[in-house]
C-alpha cells in the first residue's frame, strides 16, 4: 500500500500526459497543415537600384544576402530592415515549429503602374513555388495602402508588420534627417515641387499687375513693391530646379555638347539653327506683342504666343533633324522616332494655332473665316493620329524583325 500511487495523483498525472499530448500535436498539427508566407516588399526596387540585385527572392539565406547587400550600399535605407524584420520573424516562427518561408518581391523604380505590375507578377510567381496559405506581410509602413489591396486581393494576409527606423531625438539628428530625405530623388519631387510650384505662382501673379501697372504708368514706386512677388519666383523656381536637379542636368548637356563640337559632329549646325529659332521667335512675338499700345495685356499674350509658335516648332524640327542625320551617319541606322517627333510637333502647332485664332476670334479681338479655323483644327489633329499610327507601325515592324532575328538564332543553335 506504501508504493502504489493514490487514485487521485494517477487521475491527474494521466489528464496532465493527455493534455501535453494534445498540445504537441496541435503545434505539429499547425505547422504541418498551415504554409505560412513571411513577405516584405520593395515597392521602388532599391535592391535592384542600389545593390544590383533582381527579386523576388525566396528563402532566408537569398533574402540574408540581399539585405547585406543593400545594408553595405545604403546602410540607412529602410528596405535593409524591413527585410532584416522578415528574417527575423521568420527565424521566430521556426523556432516554434511552423511550415514557413520568407520571401521578397520588388517593384520598379517608376513607382506607379509599372512597379506594381512587376509586383504582382513576381507575387504570383512567388505564391506558385511556395504555395502558402497565410501571409504575414512586413514592410516600412510607407506605401501599405498600394501594397496591401495588390497582396489581398490573391492571398490571405493574417498580420501586418511596419518596421520604423529609430532616430535619434535631437535637433541635429532631425536636421541629418531632412538632409538625407531631400539627397532622395523621389522625396524630394514629392516635397519641393509642389512647394516650389505654388511659391512661383504666387509671386507670377502677384508681378503681373505690377509690371502692367508699371508699363502703363512708369512709376518707379512700383518698382519697390514687387519684392514680395519676386522672391517668391525666384524661390519658386529655385525649388523646382532643384528638386529635378536641373544644375546637374545643365551641367552634363554643356560636358555632351563640348564633346560633340570637339568630336565635329554633324548635329552642331542644326543646333545653332535651333537656337537662333527660338531667339528670333522671342524677338519676333516681343515686336508684334508690343505693336499696338492699345491692346489689352490678354491679347498681347495671345499676339506673343502666335509668333512664337512656329518660330519654335521649326527649331523643334531643326534639333531633331540633325538628331537624324547624326545617327544614321555615325551608326549606320535610321532612327524614326525622329521623325514621329517631327510630325507630333507640327500636329500640336496646328492645334494649338487653331485655339489661338478661336481665342482671338470668339473674343472679338480679329475676325477670321471660321473655315481657316477648323482647318488649322483637322490638320493638326490628322497630323497627330498619322502620327501615332507611323509610331504604332514603326513599334510592330521593329517586334518582328527582332522575333525573326530571334527565331534565326534559335535555328543555329538547334543546328549546332
Amino acid at each position: 500500500m506504501m508504493g502504489k500511487e493514490p487514485v487521485k495523483v494517477r487521475y491527474f498525472r494521466c489528464l496532465s500526459e493527455k493534455l501535453d499530448k494534445k498540445v504537441k500535436i496541435d503545434r505539429i498539427g499547425i505547422g504541418n497543415m498551415m504554409m505560412i508566407l513571411v513577405l516584405s516588399v520593395d515597392r521602388d526596387n532599391d535592391f535592384g537600384e542600389k545593390a544590383g540585385f533582381s527579386g523576388p527572392f525566396i528563402g532566408r539565406e537569398d533574402n540574408l544576402e540581399a539585405a547585406l547587400a543593400l545594408g553595405l550600399k545604403d546602410a540607412e535605407d529602410s528596405d535593409t530592415n524591413t527585410l532584416l524584420a522578415a528574417i527575423g520573424m521568420y527565424d521566430e516562427m521556426v523556432k516554434k515549429g511552423m511550415d514557413v518561408e520568407v520571401a521578397t518581391i520588388c517593384g520598379d523604380i517608376k513607382v506607379g503602374y509599372e512597379s506594381d505590375l512587376t509586383l504582382t507578377t513576381q507575387l504570383e510567381n512567388v505564391l506558385e513555388v511556395v504555395k502558402p496559405e497565410r501571409v504575414i506581410l512586413v514592410s516600412d509602413g510607407a506605401e501599405d495602402e498600394y501594397i496591401y489591396p495588390i497582396i489581398s486581393s490573391r492571398i490571405k494576409v493574417d498580420s501586418v508588420r511596419k518596421v520604423f527606423v529609430k532616430q535619434a531625438p535631437s535637433v541635429e539628428g532631425t536636421y541629418y534627417i531632412i538632409l538625407k530625405t531631400l539627397q532622395d530623388d523621389k522625396m524630394r519631387k514629392r516635397i519641393l515641387t509642389p512647394i516650389g510650384l505654388i511659391l512661383a505662382l504666387f509671386g507670377f501673379f502677384s508681378l503681373v499687375p505690377k509690371l502692367y501697372q508699371f508699363y502703363m504708368n512708369g512709376d518707379p514706386g512700383t518698382i519697390s513693391e514687387m519684392a514680395g512677388g519676386t522672391i517668391a519666383l525666384v524661390l519658386g523656381i529655385y525649388l523646382m530646379f532643384y528638386a529635378y536637379r536641373v544644375g546637374d542636368r545643365t551641367r552634363n548637356w554643356a560636358i555632351r555638347v563640348g564633346r560633340a563640337v570637339r568630336s565635329g559632329s554633324q548635329m552642331i549646325p542644326f543646333a545653332v539653327l535651333a537656337v537662333v529659332f527660338i531667339i528670333a521667335g522671342l524677338a519676333y512675338g516681343v515686336d508684334a506683342a508690343l505693336s499696338d499700345p492699345d491692346a489689352d495685356i490678354f491679347l498681347q499674350i495671345i499676339v506673343f504666343v502666335s509668333a512664337n509658335l512656329w518660330m519654335w516648332a521649326f527649331a523643334i524640327f531643326c534639333y531633331e533633324t540633325g538628331r537624324f542625320l547624326n545617327h544614321y551617319l555615325s551608326k549606320g541606322k535610321v532612327y524614326w522616332t525622329y521623325l514621329v517627333l517631327s510630325v507630333t510637333v507640327f500636329a500640336i502647332a496646328f492645334i494649338l494655332q487653331g485655339a489661338l485664332d478661336a481665342s482671338e476670334f470668339f473674343l472679338g479681338y480679329r475676325s477670321y473665316d471660321e473655315g481657316i479655323i477648323i482647318l488649322e483644327m483637322m490638320t493638326g489633329f490628322l497630323l497627330g493620329v498619322f502620327g501615332g499610327l507611323l509610331n504604332t507601325s514603326l513599334r510592330n515592324m521593329a517586334k518582328r524583325t527582332e522575333d525573326g532575328g530571334n527565331e534565326v538564332s534559335e535555328t543555329a543553335k538547334s543546328a549546332d
